[in-house]
């Protein structure tokens, strides 16, 4: 894995040729990773590192500050699960719903997001999902990816005005609830309600492990 560098690194909104122009969450990730500089690593699932861009194009030049601690994390945020995509979209959801307890659209969403997870899990059983080439499992999630946009959006409309710190921490913690959900895949998959509120920004999970 390349060296972090010795110059406080600063991430910026959008894509970026090289380094030496500027670099986004994931282009940094590429770097600490000793890949080629680009905002799609190898290291992360590419669902993750979608929704990940999302959202530092999203936070503020602050909020940008606290998701370089995340980067580490990020670079370890890969999965063998078809799956992974829907279940973005079911952590996208139950933030909508932790702003906002009752809509009808991320009830919905959640919902949809459950069922295809379970169908997903008969049709592709993890034993069968850890031989198949990384390509294949990939595919399977790209048909959810408009859903994972949509829920996406769905948060920024409940999280706060553009650039404040309210939307930042709705979208720190939601990063949170991405990286714990990869990094915690083995457990069982929960179909209860996930655990209330949107939780303040917290210690990186590569700090917590290390």
């Amino acid at each position: 894995m390349a060296p972090v560098p010795s110059e406080p690194v600063r991430l910026d909104p959008g894509n970026h040729e090289d380094a030496g122009a500027g670099r986004c969450l994931m282009e940094h990730v590429s770097v600490l990773a000793g890949e080629p500089f680009r905002a799609w690593p190898r290291c992360t699932h590419p669902a993750v590192a979608a929704l990940a861009t999302q959202v530092n194009d999203r936070c503020s030049t602050d909020g940008r500050r606290a998701l370089l601690r995340r980067a580490e994390a990020l670079t370890l945020a890969d999965s063998d699960d078809p799956a992974l995509t829907w279940r973005l979209v079911a952590v996208a959801a139950g933030t909508v719903l932790a702003l906002r307890p009752g809509d009808p659209v991320a009830t919905r969403r959640l919902a949809r997001a459950r069922r295809a997870r379970r169908v997903w899990g008969a049709a592709v059983p993890r034993g069968l999902a850890r031989r198949l080439p990384r390509w294949a499992v990939v595919a399977c999630g790209l048909a959810a990816l408009d859903d994972l946009v949509a829920a996406l959006w769905a948060v920024l409309a409940v999280a706060g005005p553009p650039c404040t710190p309210q939307r930042d921490v709705v979208l720190v913690a939601l990063l949170d609830a991405v990286l714990d959900e990869v990094l915690d895949e083995d457990r069982p998959s929960p179909d209860g309600p996930r655990r209330g509120g949107i939780a303040a920004p917290r210690a990186p999970r590569e700090e917590m492990c290390a």
